[in-house]
């Protein structure tokens, strides 16, 4: 991975989908908002894995793994609500990606993941949204373009090293 190549990269994509200083105010915002939903939304993601096969056989050291893995998903939610989407934020997602592609978990596992933890998100937000609707509207905007930035960096990184692999 080339971080500058790759940081270029990222802000391509974020002024693609129109990433602006108020949509990460926003998301930072509402960090504290949906904190207290987040343990149930970790049990949830890992109770759903385990009812798919295909998705729960890269869950191969047991329970130790699963509760490693609902620490790091954990930090990756806590991390959403930085407010700090540098360099750094770009490697960690970045890292991601090529860590599902090495224990060989289908990227579309990733993306249906994301749907999952998204739509927990906005319920957890609606429940504790406490101003006028319009602006719930730009934040659950503002919301959809960080998962979708981090959907397309995981992708990126399937993608880059797929090609990166010899045949």
């Amino acid at each position: 991975m080339d971080p500058e190549k790759n940081y270029d990269r990222y802000l391509e994509f974020q002024r693609y989908v129109a990433w602006s200083d108020y949509d990460v105010q926003r998301v930072k915002a509402i960090g504290q908002l949906v904190e207290p939903a987040l343990d149930a939304l970790v049990e949830d993601f890992y109770e759903e894995i385990e009812r798919h096969p295909r998705a729960s056989r890269v869950m191969t050291e047991g329970k130790a793994q699963v509760q490693r893995l609902k620490k790091t998903l954990r930090a990756w939610l806590v991390d959403l609500f930085s407010g700090n989407y540098d360099r750094h934020y770009l490697i960690r997602r970045w890292n991601i990606g090529r860590r599902h592609l090495e224990i060989g978990l289908d990227q579309v596992y990733t993306i249906t993941a994301i749907a999952r933890l998204r739509s927990g998100l906005l319920h957890a937000l609606k429940d504790a949204w406490q101003k006028d609707g319009d602006e719930l509207l730009l934040t659950i905007c503002a919301l959809n373009k960080l998962l979708d930035l981090d959907i397309a960096i995981i992708e990126d990184a399937y993608q880059t090293a797929k090609v990166d692999v010899p045949a």
